[in-house]
């Protein structure tokens, strides 16, 4: 699977998505990050925004919104 600018997804790819930043777990999944509850769902490439991927910047992880 692609996002809309051809790049291909991978799994540590943190997504700006619904006002809330995710991150991406195996089998195309997205799980929501810095939030109390457990919550997953599919990729949806065109509503989503890439911000980087975890493996080449751990501190995505670190709570708070980030829009950039």
């Amino acid at each position: 699977m692609k996002y809309m600018n051809g790049k291909s997804i991978k799994v540590g790819d943190i997504l700006w998505a619904k006002d809330a930043r995710w991150i991406v777990t195996n089998d195309y999944q997205m799980a929501l990050i810095g939030k109390e509850i457990e919550f997953t769902q599919m990729i949806l490439p065109a509503f989503v925004k890439y911000v980087g991927n975890v493996h080449e910047n751990p501190e995505l992880l670190e709570a708070g919104p980030n829009e950039n």
